[in-house]
């Protein structure tokens, strides 16, 4: 549903202070990430890397100063591959698009301090999935002819990264907006604006303000082409198993 100015004014003055609340906490998260090392990351590395241990029987070792490697499979669990990026839109999306509908100031307290760890979680949760595809899917392509011409490992690794946060953002939208009772969350349309919406503001539109001022737009269309391309994709599939299943 499309709020009017005067709805947005009042949900703004009556949630101001959780709004700001949660953007402290993104705001922080993303300093200090753009300054952390993998010794600094381990809370979200560690956890990182046993859990996909445990999906795929992929042992990993710590390497100072790098992440978790396995010298078989040539792979890094890196601080570029935390997850943490994604965690900052979890937590977006959980207070920004939920604490308004709480109805007392204890509750929409709890509800943006709950994100936070809520957020690490699911980012831990999902992340797990996308290294284990990373790791297998290159190596089952590399039997057929369709790796290495226009199925590049850079583009096949945005590729698998944009499905499987996506579609975890729009999992996990919907069923918190089910949780939350609320019966506007139950229309397909309903449940795709904000996931959609917070996703291309982190991944894309504020980079993309980030590239002009750096004056440094080389390969961005092609990337932003391919997100949006992937993206496409999943919300055609979602309507369409939407409208199979009847919500």
């Amino acid at each position: 549903m499309i709020l009017k100015t005067h709805d947005l004014k009042k949900l703004i003055l009556q949630n101001w202070f959780f709004y700001l609340l949660g953007l402290s906490a993104i705001l922080g998260l993303k300093c200090f990430y753009r300054q952390a090392d993998s010794g600094q990351l381990d809370w979200i590395l560690a956890p990182t890397a046993a859990w996909v241990h445990l999906l795929s029987g992929i042992t990993f070792v710590q390497e100072p100063k790098a992440g978790y490697i396995n010298h078989d499979f040539r792979f890094l669990i890196a601080p570029s591959c935390s997850g943490v990026r994604f965690m900052t839109i979890v937590m977006a999306m959980l207070i920004f698009s939920f604490v308004h509908h709480r109805k007392t100031h204890k509750g929409k307290l709890l509800w943006t301090t709950l994100s936070i760890p809520a957020a690490y979680l699911f980012t831990v949760f999902v992340n797990g999935f996308r290294i284990v595809l990373s790791i297998w899917l290159p190596l089952l392509l590399q039997r057929t002819s369709l790796y290495g011409g226009w199925l590049t490992p850079e583009r096949l690794h945005t590729m698998t990264g944009t499905v499987v946060y996506f579609t975890g953002l729009l999992l996990l939208y919907r069923l918190t907006g089910k949780l939350s009772g609320q019966s506007a969350f139950q229309r397909p349309l309903q449940n795709c604006i904000m996931p959609t919406f917070w996703y291309f503001t982190l991944v894309l539109v504020l980079p993309f303000l980030s590239r002009i001022y750096q004056r440094d737009l080389d390969g961005f269309a092609a990337y932003t082409l391919l997100m949006i391309s992937v993206c496409m994709g999943i919300l055609l599939l979602y309507f369409l198993l939407s409208l199979l299943f009847k919500n």
